[in-house]
């Protein structure tokens, strides 16, 4: 199989392909979207694959299941050509993703924002983020020193993403400076 090559822009990843299912080149993919159903409605799609290369897939077919998402792709007709895309991500253009509502941000663009404290004192930079069930938290690291974040409207006081910046009003004890 002989994928060509076409990079046109930035992506947003939203779904891993996690192994082939059968004969005939069907791929199983984990969901990195709070959207699933989104893959019901795409035609084509970028796949990066482990070694950093993109190539543009059409999809043929998608089957939606609570755990994983069944995709055949054209071109990809044999349980070898899907097993070459084993740990590949699925992407969109960036400008395809749904619309947030307003104060509400997609992982991607927390990740990376300088946190600073209402006196601008700079408190680090996200560098990940940890899905908790009740609200998310920011891993906030400079230097060595690691701090975590709630990400609740009492704490996040503002996002700059322009200027690529998060301001802050620590509740008591979150922070030991």
């Amino acid at each position: 199989m002989t994928l060509p090559s076409k990079d046109i822009g930035p992506y947003i990843t939203i779904g891993a392909i996690v192994g082939a299912v059968g004969l005939q080149g069907e791929v199983r993919c984990l969901s990195m979207t709070d959207f699933p159903e989104r893959f019901s409605r795409l035609c084509d799609v970028r796949i990066e694959t482990k070694d950093g290369r993109g190539y543009p897939l059409r999809i043929r077919q998608t089957r939606l299941t609570p755990s994983f998402i069944f995709i055949s792709f054209e071109g990809i007709v044999s349980v070898e050509d899907a097993a070459l895309l084993k740990g590949s991500l699925i992407q969109i253009p960036e400008e395809e993703r749904v619309t947030l509502p307003e104060g509400h941000y997609y992982r991607y663009e927390i990740i990376g924002l300088d946190v600073y404290l209402e006196d601008r004192t700079m408190l680090g930079r996200i560098e990940s983020i940890i899905e908790t069930g009740g609200n998310d938290v920011y891993v906030v690291k400079q230097g060595d020193r690691e701090v975590l974040i709630p990400a609740l409207k009492r704490v996040v006081k503002a996002v700059d993403l322009p200027k690529r910046e998060m301001t802050i009003c620590p509740i008591d004890g979150l922070l030991n400076l």
